[in-house]
């Protein structure tokens, strides 16, 4: 466990800073993309965001040139 910690303390310290964000800003927000737009909590779309980049991230890592 000590040495992922160590490996990978980076990632770990942005992922608290993000979830310390995403719980301070509560409030709701419009969100408008193309032609929809819609009222969600700001941490429900700031955590869908990070989920997403998450994802992305994920996605080009696996793939190998």
């Amino acid at each position: 466990m000590l040495a992922f910690v160590r490996h990978h303390w980076l990632p770990l310290v942005l992922l608290v800073v993000a979830v310390v964000f995403v719980l301070q800003n509560r409030g709701d927000t419009t969100i408008t993309f193309v032609f929809l737009e819609w009222t969600s909590p700001l941490w429900f779309t700031l955590a869908l965001v990070l989920v997403v980049g998450m994802a992305i991230g994920w996605a080009l890592r696996r793939r190998k040139p």
